[in-house]
């Protein structure tokens, strides 16, 4: 009799393991893939680019959908830290036109300098291997 239930709750455990394995497989099974970066940076470009064809309300607005739609593609970035930093900055040179600060020909510029910046550090971190 001692045998039977051994071998009974052997074989019940033996099917639990068998049970949760096949179910954690099958999570892992249906899980999607992440899509290919091509296709993150093709959707990102195309949200910026509807960001650009709404009427312009305000630049933060602006800066914000924009930042929203770079946020498609922020997977695929090397730096994310650089990433952020040139997607805060674009809400605050944004601000500082809306408060008519700065013009937004100089809130571009402003813009480009640091994205060129933040792409030369993205590329002296390369060189060094970070």
């Amino acid at each position: 009799m001692t045998m039977r239930l051994c071998g009974a709750g052997r074989g019940r455990g033996l099917a639990l393991v068998l049970g949760l394995g096949l179910a954690v497989q099958a999570c892992v099974a249906t899980r999607p893939a992440a899509p290919p970066v091509v296709d993150l940076k093709a959707r990102s470009d195309e949200a910026q680019a509807a960001c650009r064809a709404q009427p312009l309300v305000n630049y933060v607005a602006r800066a914000k959908c924009l930042n929203d739609a770079a946020m498609i593609a922020a997977p695929t970035v090397e730096n994310p830290d650089l990433f952020r930093r040139a997607l805060n900055a674009r809400v605050e040179i944004a601000a500082r036109v809306d408060k008519k600060e700065i013009s937004p020909e100089q809130g571009a510029n402003e813009y480009a300098e640091i994205q060129a910046r933040l792409t030369e550090e993205g590329k002296a971190r390369l060189a060094n291997g970070e």
